[in-house]
């Protein structure tokens, strides 16, 4: 199974850190790939290397889980592409991967 995440307020950011450790830990479901794909500036900031949640994000992207920061929302006063933590990807849009994936299989989640 492939799963998409989609993040849009700061506060479901570790939220979603908890969701996903959840689910590369259940045994019964068999998980080929997970994404995460966050879609505005406030949320994006979360990804910063001096974050608050750093390191559940780099254990996150340690096992294979993308994330992806919308380029448009990454415009954001508090957003600077060169401190996101190394590994996320900033994609052209997040509306945009968010439709890539679920035409390529992805199950959605939104928080």
């Amino acid at each position: 199974m492939r799963t998409v995440f989609h993040v849009s307020t700061p506060e479901e950011v570790p939220v979603v850190v908890a969701k996903v450790r959840n689910l590369l830990a259940d045994e019964s479901v068999e998980i080929e790939s997970v994404a995460v794909v966050l879609d505005r500036g406030e949320a994006i900031a979360r990804l910063h290397a001096d974050s608050d949640l750093a390191d559940g994000l780099r254990d996150l992207l340690d096992r294979n889980v993308a994330l992806k920061a919308c380029r448009n929302a990454a415009r954001h006063p508090e957003v600077s592409e060169g401190d996101l933590l190394e590994g996320v990807e900033v994609v052209s849009s997040g509306v945009g991967e968010l439709t890539r994936l679920q035409d390529a299989g992805y199950a959605y989640i939104r928080l």
